[in-house]
C-alpha cells in the first residue's frame, strides 16, 4: 500500500464513522511538518469528496520565528481557498506564567501543553460544539511518544480526536508531504520551506521549551539558543527581572504583559529540588554550545 493510499484509507474510514456534514472536521495545524501533511492530505480528501472542513492555529509564542510566519502565510491561503480557519492563544503568555505561577516545566509537570495549547483549543472546540459535533484531526504520531499512541479518542459528549498519520515514520512524512505539494500547488511552497527550517532537525518544537537538552533547530539559530540559556538561568538564579529586560529587547520572542511589581523574584514553587531537575542539565549543554559558537 502506497503512503497516499494509507492515509486516504485513514481519511475514509473516519468520514464513514464522522460523516462531513453531522460533524465538523477541526485540523489542528502547528506549522510543523506532521500537521502540514495532515492539512494537506485533508484538503486533497475534502477536494475529491466535496465538503468543507475548518483549521485552527494555536499561536502558543513559543513557535520559531520562521514557523510562526509560515503558519500565518499558510492560513492566509486556506481561508481565501473558501476554508474556515481559527487562531487561538492562550489567555496569559509562558513568560507572564514563568514569572508569577509557575517552574520551567518539567517532564512530570508539563504545565505549558496544558495552559498554552489545550485550553485555548478547548475553548474554541466548546463553542464550536455547541452547534456540531467536532472531529478534531491531530498530527500524533506513534513514533514521536507512546503518550500518543491513539487512533481515535474521545474529548467530551461532542468532541472526538483523530489520528490519521498514526503509523507514519518521519521520513514518509517528508515523501508524502513532497507528493502533495505538486497536487496542492496553492500551497507547493511549503514543502521547501519546511525542509529548509527543519535541516537535520526531526522535531521542532517551543523554543523556550526547558525539557529538550540537545536542540538541532537551536543550533542553527544561536540568537534563540542564547535567549534560552538566559532566560533558565535568571529564573534559576532569582533574578527574574532581566527577563523582563529581555522582553523589552526581543518583545517579538519573549512576551510579558504583566506589570514588573508582579515579578516573583525569590519563588521557587519547584522546591529548588535541582538535582532531581533537568533544567541544570539544560543549561550546561546551553553554556556548552554558547562557548563553541561564540559569535552567538
Amino acid at each position: 500500500m502506497s503512503l497516499w493510499a494509507y492515509v486516504y484509507e485513514r481519511l475514509e474510514d473516519l468520514s464513514e464513522m464522522f460523516k462531513p456534514g453531522n460533524w465538523l472536521w477541526l485540523v489542528s495545524y502547528s506549522g510543523g511538518k506532521d500537521s502540514t501533511l495532515l492539512l494537506l492530505s485533508t484538503l486533497v480528501f475534502a477536494r475529491e469528496r466535496g465538503f468543507e472542513f475548518s483549521v485552527v492555529y494555536n499561536d502558543s509564542g513559543g513557535d520559531l520565528p520562521e514557523i510562526r510566519d509560515l503558519s500565518y502565510r499558510v492560513m492566509e491561503i486556506v481561508k481565501s481557498l473558501g476554508y474556515k480557519v481559527y487562531v487561538t492563544k492562550p489567555e496569559r503568555t509562558f513568560f507572564d506564567l514563568l514569572l508569577t505561577k509557575y517552574s520551567p516545566p518539567r517532564w512530570n509537570f508539563r504545565w505549558c501543553c496544558k495552559r498554552l495549547k489545550e485550553e485555548p483549543f478547548k475553548r474554541l472546540a466548546l463553542e464550536l460544539s455547541k452547534k456540531t459535533p467536532v472531529l478534531n484531526l491531530v498530527g500524533n504520531r506513534r513514533e514521536e511518544a507512546r503518550w500518543r499512541d491513539w487512533y481515535i479518542k474521545k474529548g467530551g459528549d461532542r468532541l472526538v480526536y483523530a489520528s490519521p498519520l498514526l503509523d507514519l515514520k518521519a521520513e514518509d512524512v517528508w515523501k508524502l508531504l513532497e507528493q502533495l505539494s505538486a497536487r496542492v500547488p496553492e500551497l507547493g511552497f511549503v514543502y521547501r520551506e519546511l525542509k529548509q527550517i527543519y535541516g537535520e532537525a526531526k522535531r521542532s518544537g517551543c523554543w523556550f521549551c526547558p525539557l529538550i537538552v540537545e536542540d538541532r533547530l537551536l543550533k542553527e539559530r544561536p540568537q534563540l539558543l542564547k535567549l534560552k540559556y538566559q532566560v533558565l538561568v535568571a529564573w534559576c538564579s532569582g533574578r527574574r527581572e532581566e527577563i523582563v529586560k529581555l522582553s523589552k529587547e526581543y518583545p517579538h520572542l519573549i512576551s510579558v504583559t504583566i506589570k514588573e511589581e508582579e515579578v516573583k523574584n525569590e519563588y521557587y514553587p519547584c522546591g529548588r529540588k535541582c538535582l532531581k531537575c533537568q533544567v541544570p542539565r539544560v543549561v550546561a549543554h546551553l553554556a556548552k554550545s554558547l562557548q563553541e559558537h561564540p559569535q552567538s
